[in-house]
Formats: C-alpha cells, sequence, structure tokens
C-alpha cells in the first residue's frame, strides 16, 4: 500500500509539472501575440524616432552656426565702433548762430530703481543741457544751468564711454558711441561752461 501511494504521488507531480508548463507556454504565447500586433507600430516608431534624432542633430548645427556669426558681427562692431565716425559728427561749436554747441545721440541711464539705459537725442543750448525722445518732441531739461556742473568720463562701471555731468542736485550718466564722441561731449559741456561764465559773469553765481 505505501508504494501505491508513493507511485500515486509521482503522477500528481508529474500532472502539476505538466500543468504548470501549460500556463507558462500560454502566457508567453499570448505575450507574442500581442507583441507581434504591435510590431508595425513601434517600426513606425522607430523610423519617426530616427528622424527626429537627424532633425535635431540639423537644427543643433544651424542654431551653433547662427550663434557664431552673431559672436563674430558683435566683435566687429566693437573694433569698428571706435573709428565709424568722422571728425564733422564730433566738432561743436560754442558761437553757433542757433544757440546749439553740439547735438547728437546719446544713451541716458535712467534714474529708477532698474538703471535702464535709453537712447536720446540730446543738445547744449542756452547754458543747458536737454534732451529729447524723438526729434519734435517737447525739450527736457537735464541741466538747467551749465555754471553750476562739473563734468568727468566714467571709467569703473559696466559700459564703455560713459561720462556724467554732475550739478548741486543730481547727476546724470550718459555713454557716448564711441571714445571720440565721448572727449567731443565732454569738451564741449567745459566750453559751454566757460562760456557762460564770460557771457553773465554776476555775483549770485559766483557766491
Amino acid at each position: 500500500q505505501i508504494n501505491v501511494l508513493q507511485a500515486k504521488k509521482k503522477f500528481e507531480i508529474l500532472d502539476a509539472m505538466l500543468s504548470f508548463m501549460h500556463a507558462q507556454y500560454t502566457f508567453f504565447q499570448q505575450g507574442y501575440s500581442l507583441l507581434h500586433e504591435l510590431d508595425p507600430y513601434m517600426k513606425k516608431l522607430a523610423t519617426e524616432l530616427d528622424q527626429l534624432v537627424i532633425d535635431s542633430a540639423v537644427e543643433k548645427r544651424e542654431m551653433e552656426h547662427k550663434h557664431a556669426l552673431i559672436q563674430q558681427r558683435s566683435l566687429r562692431l566693437l573694433c569698428l565702433q571706435d573709428f565709424s565716425y568722422d571728425d564733422s559728427k564730433v566738432e561743436f561749436n560754442v558761437d553757433a548762430p542757433n544757440g546749439v554747441v553740439m547735438e547728437g545721440y546719446l544713451f541716458k541711464r535712467a534714474s529708477n530703481a532698474f538703471k535702464t539705459w535709453n537712447r536720446r537725442w540730446f543738445s547744449i543750448q542756452n547754458s543747458q543741457l536737454v534732451y529729447q525722445k524723438k526729434l519734435k518732441d517737447v525739450l527736457t531739461v537735464v541741466v538747467e544751468d551749465l555754471r553750476l556742473c562739473t563734468v568727468k568720463p566714467c571709467e569703473d562701471i559696466e559700459r564703455r564711454f560713459c561720462f556724467e555731468v554732475v550739478s548741486p542736485t543730481k547727476s546724470c550718466m550718459l555713454q557716448a558711441d564711441s571714445e571720440k564722441l565721448r572727449q567731443a561731449w565732454i569738451q564741449a559741456v567745459q566750453a559751454s561752461i566757460a562760456s557762460a561764465y564770460r557771457e553773465s559773469p554776476d555775483s549770485y553765481y559766483i557766491e
């Protein structure tokens, strides 16, 4: 009887193993069928992925090329900036018939918290420093009387070709387009100060 029971157990184990193998076969067969149905989509996706990789590489090369061109252009502009103005554009005349000693575009640093720079049309006239946002706009007076001012170049600043006009109540930071223009504006302001003192040396300003 013991031998019979042991023989039955061997059959039961074999039957369990066979059932398990059938279950495994069914599982992997179903998985294969499912993935086989997805095979065309996966091939299509792989083709699109290859094209995306190519497009990305092309776009990267184009951007690098544009970036290099922009850098070269900026360097050329910086190199040519000092030599792009002739002498006729930096002359000033304290005895000009129209009263305008000098005029031209300058960048002005705003007095707000952001310290933004804006390009304005400046002029020295009637012993005043004035500017316009656009031509034919109303004049905005920066300095009412140049006799109360001093002017000096500024080197310890993030921008080049800057100079400062300082009055008793405020200061105005300006930037020219070249070193030649900066020197011309400084000399024009100094000449205007000297000319204003010669024309009206009254005791009020002496005090």
